[in-house]
C-alpha cells in the first residue's frame, strides 16, 4: 500500500478564504466543460498560493490536493492554503517519527490521488505529452488540455489581488524614485540597477520579476536591454524598466530619462508619453485591447515614428509578469473590470535614441486606476 502524509490543520477547512472562491470558481468551469477534475501544472501558485507544490488537483466533488516532494513538504505545509498536502520521493530514505511518504515518482502519485477521486475527465493545463502519456497509463480516463480555463480566471483580479499588486506597485515606484535621483554622468548602467534593486528590497520586494532594465544611449534601443557597464553620458536617453514583487506577485514600469538631451530626444519623450495618454484614454470595462493599441499607435504614425514601434502597447500582470490580455494589433482580447494591464508604447529611433514610458493600471467600469503614479 502506497504511505502518503496527508496533514489537516485544526479547525481548518480545506482550504482558507482566499483560496476557496478560486476553488470555487474552478469547480464551476469544471461542470461547464464537462469535466469532473482538474490538474494543475502551471497555475499551482494561484491555487495553493505557495511556490513548492508539482501539481494541484481539483475534484468536481471533493477537496483540492497538493502534490509536493518531500524535500519541500515542511515549506509547503507552512505557506499552502491547501491543507491537503501529499508528499512524495523518488527513492526510499529513512523517516522521521510521524513522516508519511509515498515513495514513487511525482507523476505515478497524481495518478493515485485521480483514481482516489475516480475521475473519468480530467483537464490540465499546461503539462508535456510525455507526463501526460505516462498518468493515463496509471489511470485509464480521458485527458484534455484546457489552459483557456485558467486563464480566464485568473484574468479577472480579486480584491485581494488588487491590494497585493497597489502593493507591488508602490514599491516599483520607490525604485524608480531611487533611479531618478542616481541617473548622473559617469555612473554604470549597473550600479542604477544595483540601487534601485537594493532599494525595492528595503521597500519589502521579494526580488524582481525580470532582471532591471537601464538602457542608455545605444542599448535604449534594445527593449530588453541587459544593464552593462556602459557609463551614462550627457546627451543619452537612458530606459529604466523595472518591477517588484510583492507575496508573490508582479508590478511593471518604465521611465526614460535624459542628460542634457537634444530637441529632438525630447521630442521623443513627449510623443511617447502623448501615446500612452491616447491609449490610456481608451482603457475602460468591454474596450477592446486592439483599440488601446490602435489608439496610442495613431499618435506615432502622425509623428511618422510608427515604424519604430516594434512592440505591442501592453499585457497583463499579475503572478507573472506577462499575462493575458495582450494589448497589441492582432489581439482579440476584452477588457473588463478588474483586469490589470500595462500600457507601454515605446519608440526606438537609431538617429535618436529609445524611449518607452509604462504604467499599470486597473481596468474599471468607465476607465481606469494608475497604479504607478
Amino acid at each position: 500500500m502506497t504511505r502518503y502524509h496527508r496533514i489537516f490543520l485544526p479547525n481548518a477547512t480545506s482550504c482558507d478564504g482566499f483560496s476557496v472562491k478560486r476553488i470555487k470558481k474552478l469547480k464551476r468551469e469544471l461542470n461547464i466543460h464537462g469535466l469532473d477534475a482538474f490538474l494543475a501544472i502551471q497555475n499551482t501558485r494561484y491555487l495553493s498560493s505557495t511556490t513548492t507544490g508539482k501539481a494541484v488537483i481539483v475534484p468536481l466533488d471533493g477537496d483540492p490536493v497538493l502534490i509536493c516532494s518531500r524535500l519541500e513538504f515542511e515549506a509547503a505545509s507552512r505557506e499552502s492554503r491547501i491543507r491537503d498536502i501529499r508528499a512524495y520521493s523518488s527513492w526510499r530514505a529513512t523517516l522521521r517519527r510521524g513522516e508519511r511518504v509515498s515513495f514513487l515518482e511525482s507523476w505515478l502519485l497524481v495518478a493515485e490521488v485521480l483514481k482516489e477521486f475516480g475521475t473519468q475527465a480530467v483537464g490540465y493545463d499546461r503539462a508535456g505529452k510525455n507526463l501526460i502519456r505516462k498518468i493515463r497509463n496509471a489511470h485509464g480516463a480521458s485527458y484534455k488540455e484546457t489552459p483557456e480555463i485558467m486563464k480566464n480566471l485568473r484574468m479577472i483580479k480579486s480584491p485581494e489581488e488588487l491590494n497585493l499588486l497597489r502593493q507591488s506597485a508602490n514599491i516599483a515606484v520607490k525604485g524608480m524614485n531611487c533611479a531618478n535621483e542616481s541617473i548622473e554622468p559617469g555612473r554604470t548602467e549597473l550600479e542604477i540597477a544595483a540601487e534601485v534593486e537594493y532599494r525595492m528590497r528595503k521597500a519589502g520586494s521579494e526580488g524582481t520579476p525580470f532582471p532591471t532594465i537601464v538602457g542608455s544611449g545605444k542599448n535604449s534601443l534594445l527593449p530588453h536591454a541587459t544593464a552593462t557597464q556602459k557609463k551614462l553620458r550627457k546627451g543619452e536617453l537612458i530606459v529604466v524598466d523595472l518591477g517588484a514583487i510583492f507575496d508573490g506577485y508582479a508590478s511593471d514600469m518604465t521611465r526614460t530619462f535624459s542628460l542634457a538631451p537634444t530637441s529632438k530626444q525630447s521630442k521623443l519623450i513627449q510623443v511617447v508619453r502623448n501615446a500612452q495618454r491616447a491609449a490610456m484614454g481608451k482603457v475602460r470595462d468591454g474596450a477592446k485591447a486592439v483599440d488601446v493599441d490602435t489608439a496610442g499607435r495613431a499618435i506615432l504614425t502622425k509623428s511618422k515614428l510608427s515604424k519604430f514601434a516594434t512592440h505591442g502597447t501592453g499585457h497583463g500582470v499579475g503572478l507573472e509578469i506577462h499575462e493575458p490580455p495582450n494589448l497589441a494589433p492582432n489581439s482579440r482580447d476584452i477588457l473588463r473590470k478588474g483586469m490589470v494591464i500595462t500600457v507601454e508604447p515605446g519608440v526606438y529611433s537609431p538617429e535618436v535614441g529609445g524611449a518607452r514610458w509604462e504604467d499599470m493600471l486597473i481596468v474599471i467600469k468607465n476607465g481606469h486606476q494608475t497604479l504607478t503614479l
